[in-house]
């Protein structure tokens, strides 16, 4: 019979604290409720007269590569400051891609396409410059000079990259660089030469005169009127008959440390109708691409439930990435150093409609690559060179042909 009397009063003052509070909520919510909710704000925006494809942002400018146009936006208001047309053009098979075409606008053959922007890169080695890479012109680039005293000015001095001498006899075009299907290209400058590494997706559309790559690493002349390849093993290509069946998907490119990495989007196998993603790396100074390897790369998210085991969820299918790095709480969180490269994926899952973010410290994706190198745990990649194929047959080392992890 006491308890409760003892109770009471520790109770009541609760109550009275709890009302004390619930007071002053209701003031702040009566001043809440005097603010004007419907107050518009002015954000800086753009509007682009085409879909955007491509942002880079250099010396407070930032440059939009979109279809048929280029822009130049002030970083701090965004309102653009120059803009340059790169399209429609007329393509005709008699005409090479520095050449004007307009003199053919009414003969057969022409057509006219727009030209959407596959990539757009800054170049500083040489000159302040901006190298866009288009659909059209046989998937060829322009540089656009960048004057000191006006980063903005993309149009005073332009220069097409392509010299028509490196197609003859060779049947190869270093100067085709990317493909209208998709790609990715990484510039990267090494022992005083700047190099672009690129990753293309293609099929039978293209013939083979185009000469675009899967994979391939070529060199920007000291000319800079174009690109030239080191070896004839710089490029890897999907083998034609599985150019429709194996359609691989080039997301994100990215540097760290020695190596170059390509993450895509593939099917799991030549035969498997389900997709999911790879991490490619190579020595970024293999100007043959013989040390190239890729393996899977998943993000799986486990919750705990209490009293039952853990639950796995399986996001397998990247959607963007972005490499940085972490925090000091994120560090800690993934056993990562302040200054450690850390790879940011958005993957999405084929089935349900789900998506999730995981964070891939660099250093653990080497010592996997390394761990598989070591336990020669590899297997030859049959879409570059076939299942008959003399280096799928004998398993060899990741130093004779580009190679996959068995398991993962």
């Amino acid at each position: 019979m006491k308890a409760p009397t003892v109770l009471t009063p520790g109770i009541l003052v609760l109550l009275v604290a709890l009302v004390r509070k619930s007071d002053g909520e209701c003031k702040e919510a009566l001043v809440k409720s005097e603010m004007n909710v419907n107050m518009k704000y002015q954000l800086p925006n753009f509007t682009a007269e085409t879909p955007i494809q491509n942002v880079v942002l250099h010396k407070h400018h930032i440059y939009l590569g979109a279809i048929n146009y280029m822009y130049v936006l002030s970083d701090n208001d965004l309102q653009k400051v120059a803009e340059y047309k790169t399209g429609p053009m007329l393509e005709h098979p008699e005409c090479l891609p520095c050449q004007d075409c307009s003199h053919r606008a009414n003969v057969s053959g022409g057509v006219w396409k727009d030209n959407i922007n596959m990539a757009l890169l800054v170049d500083t080695y040489y000159d302040d410059q901006l190298i866009s890479c288009g659909s059209v012109r046989r998937g060829t680039c322009q540089r656009h000079v960048l004057p000191a005293y006006n980063t903005a000015d993309i149009q005073s001095e332009v220069h097409c990259m392509y010299s028509p001498q490196t197609d003859e006899g060779s049947g190869q075009c270093p100067d085709c660089v990317v493909s209208a299907l998709g790609t990715k290209v990484l510039i990267s400058e090494k022992r005083r030469f700047v190099n672009f590494f690129v990753g293309n997706t293609i099929n039978s559309s293209y013939p083979p005169d185009y000469s675009l790559h899967s994979i391939s690493v070529r060199r920007l002349k000291e000319t800079q009127d174009g690109f030239k390849f080191l070896t004839d093993q710089s490029y890897i290509d999907v083998l034609p008959e599985f150019r429709d069946s194996y359609p691989i998907k080039y997301v994100h490119a990215f540097e760290s440390n020695h190596f170059i990495y390509f993450l895509t989007v593939q099917r799991e196998t030549l035969n498997a109708q389900s997709f999911h993603t790879r991490i490619i790396r190579f020595c970024s100074v293999d100007s043959g691409l013989h040390s190239y390897m890729e393996m899977p790369l998943e993000c799986i998210l486990t919750e705990k439930r209490r009293k039952r085991s853990p639950r796995e969820e399986v996001f397998n299918i990247l959607q963007a990435a972005y490499v940085s790095k972490p925090g000091a709480h994120l560090a800690r969180q993934i056993g990562a150093n302040p200054d450690d490269d850390i790879l940011y994926g958005v993957f999405a899952q084929s089935k349900p409609n789900r998506s999730a973010v995981c964070a891939f410290p660099i250093k653990y994706v080497n010592e996997f690559f390394n761990r598989i190198v070591n336990k020669n745990n590899v297997r030859c990649l049959q879409h570059f060179y076939g299942p008959n194929h003399e280096h799928c047959f004998n398993r060899v080392s990741h130093t004779d042909s580009p190679l996959t992890n068995d398991e993962v």
